[in-house]
């Protein structure tokens, strides 16, 4: 029989030879490269020649369509309209100063006069007609941002409705005091 010493000489071969030709494997591939058909599968245009259509012809027996501008508005009869008295927005009235009664919103009141400024910017960027006022009082000084001033109040009840909604505020709308 084989010393002990052989027995492993030659089990250490074969777990050499075994390792090689795995290493060997992995370094040389031995199958096909995959080609690629680099040219298009896809089909030239036809050639497709415009189609031309006739202009409609409008048959005599339609009638006119109606007016756009007044499709959605109710039919109201002539005695209605004679009996109906339409009613203008009552014209401000004036201050004891002679200047005529103006709205205005108060958007905020800040410490920080960057941030009035910063605010008054992004009021004026959006159209508004906006001004800062300092005032002071036993708090500091408190800078105040307003927008306005406007003589009628339905007006500046839709700039503060879109005010509120846009900046996440209550605005207050107070009297102005030029």
């Amino acid at each position: 029989m084989l010393s002990e010493n052989m027995k492993q000489r030659i089990v250490g071969g074969f777990v050499l030879l075994a390792l090689a030709l795995i290493l060997f494997a992995l370094l040389f591939d031995f199958s096909d490269a995959a080609r690629v058909d680099t040219r298009s599968q896809i089909p030239d245009s036809p050639d497709i020649a415009p189609v031309v259509v006739d202009e409609p012809d409008r048959p005599d027996n339609i009638e006119a369509a109606i007016d756009d501008e007044n499709i959605f508005q109710p039919e109201v009869s002539q005695e209605l309209e004679a009996g109906v008295e339409t009613s203008s927005p009552q014209p401000p009235g004036l201050t004891e100063e002679g200047v005529a009664e103006a709205w205005v919103l108060q958007v905020g009141s800040f410490r920080d006069a960057e941030k009035a400024q910063s605010l008054l910017k992004q009021l004026l960027a959006e159209g508004y007609s906006a001004y800062v006022r300092d005032q002071k009082g036993e708090a500091g000084e408190l800078n105040r941002v307003f927008v306005g001033p406007k003589v009628l109040k339905s007006k500046l009840m839709e700039d503060k409705a879109a005010i509120d909604k846009k900046y996440g505020v209550n605005a207050l709308m107070l009297h102005f005091d030029p």
